[in-house]
């Protein structure tokens, strides 16, 4: 069975003067045309009294790119596509605002704010809204496509012998390409992205066509969340998350506070916030290695793995809770996991959040309605067995359930 796959691969490049001139001007025109739809949105909300809400996207009067160009000249310099996804990217911060968020709350800024300086919140502080991006906070990234020719041959965007070819660019730029892409892949669009320390990188999203069979779901294994080891595993197992963070934090404090004390803007000030950012980029970094090589190691293990469907954005609300769960970084192996099965024909299951895992005893089946969260082993006040492990209970209790829902 023929399945087409999706993957994203991202490069270092190493850019020319010339290329980094182009690279900076597009963007700054991205980033010009997505601050004018910004301005235009809080025009749009100011002009029917908004507050809070549900906003219709299609009401918003938002300028072509095309007619941008007659009043900024300048922008006709870079890649058209790469304007058109600007206003793409808008839209869809709106519809993620519409989607994700309860549109009724205010960002903890600015209840700080209205704390101390008793400035009342308005709708540009409500939490998800679409806001203006700035160079002072490394906003320097823009897409282009790739467009198939008359052949049918998508060459706009290219990746031969270590040189990458985009639009608008007459030159092609040097990839350090660490790996190569699969067989016959077309590259839909490219990412060029500038880091704070001036380094560019490029991201492929790549789309090929794999054989596929399906793998007999013979070997399952359900996950269940823990605060404290990352994940709790139906047969027993601990996975014993080393919290990069924890280990940096004492580190990252002193070099914030540092960067506190500096007269901001000055030239002392950035060096000490390149500083604090190589810090953070090595937490996420080693991060994103970790849970890369433990969703891999699953993955191969594995033939079905099933998880819980929490809402993690609710659970980081919580002052205990949050600093501990973003250090983890759960959501993010969730989808490291689920793009290596399907890789492999293996299934991806989560269980509905609102499934009692950790309240129902895995031997009778009953749910224990008054079971708190700090406790942490229990007697089934049913069958009267005793539950030495809460998480292990639940990893089980969600293979089980996962289980009815196997595709095969």
């Amino acid at each position: 069975m023929e399945t087409i796959i999706n993957k994203g691969y991202q490069f270092k490049i190493v850019p020319t003067e010339l290329q980094k001139e182009f690279f900076l001007k597009s963007f700054g025109c991205a980033r010009k045309l997505y601050n004018h739809y910004v301005d235009t949105l809080y025009t749009y909300l100011d002009s029917i009294g908004y507050e809070n809400g549900f906003i219709k996207a299609k009401e918003i009067p938002l300028d072509s790119p095309a007619f941008m160009k007659k009043v900024f000249p300048y922008l006709k310099e870079v890649d058209s596509l790469a304007l058109c996804n600007v206003q793409i990217h808008f839209k869809n911060a709106i519809k993620k605002f519409n989607d994700e968020y309860d549109k009724k709350s205010y960002t903890k800024r600015s209840l700080k704010r209205k704390c101390t300086l008793r400035v009342e919140p308005t709708f540009r502080d409500l939490k998800g809204m679409p806001r203006f991006k700035s160079r002072k906070n490394n906003d320097f990234s823009y897409t282009t496509n790739n467009q198939a020719g008359k052949k049918n041959d998508w060459h706009y965007i290219r990746l031969e012998n270590g040189m990458l070819t985009i639009p608008k660019l007459k030159t092609s730029i040097k990839v350090k390409q660490h790996r190569p892409l699969p067989k016959d892949a077309i590259i839909k669009n490219a990412t060029i992205r500038m880091d704070y320390r001036g380094n560019f990188h490029v991201s492929l999203c790549v789309e090929y066509t794999i054989d596929m069979k399906p793998t007999p779901s013979k070997k399952c294994l359900g996950l269940d969340y823990a605060q404290q080891d990352f994940y709790a595993d139906s047969e027993g197992r601990k996975a014993n998350y080393p919290h990069y963070y924890q280990k940096a934090e004492e580190k990252l404090v002193k070099e914030q506070r540092k960067l506190s004390r500096r007269v901001f803007g000055s030239n002392r000030w950035k060096k000490q916030k390149v500083k604090v950012q190589k810090l953070q980029l090595k937490v996420a970094n080693q991060r994103k290695d970790w849970l890369h090589k433990t969703s891999y190691r699953l993955a191969q293990e594995y033939d079905a793995i099933m998880v819980e469907d929490i809402d993690l954005r609710a659970m980081s609300q919580g002052l205990k809770l949050a600093k501990n769960l973003q250090d983890n970084g759960f959501g993010m192996f969730r989808n490291f996991l689920k793009y290596k099965l399907e890789e492999q024909g293996k299934q991806f299951i989560k269980i509905d959040k609102w499934y009692p895992s950790s309240k129902t005893c895995r031997f009778c089946g009953k749910v224990h309605e008054e079971l708190k969260l700090t406790d942490r082993s229990w007697f089934c006040p049913h069958c009267g067995t005793e539950i030495a492990d809460r998480d292990h209970n639940a990893a089980i209790n969600i293979r089980e359930a996962g289980s009815a829902l196997l595709a095969w």
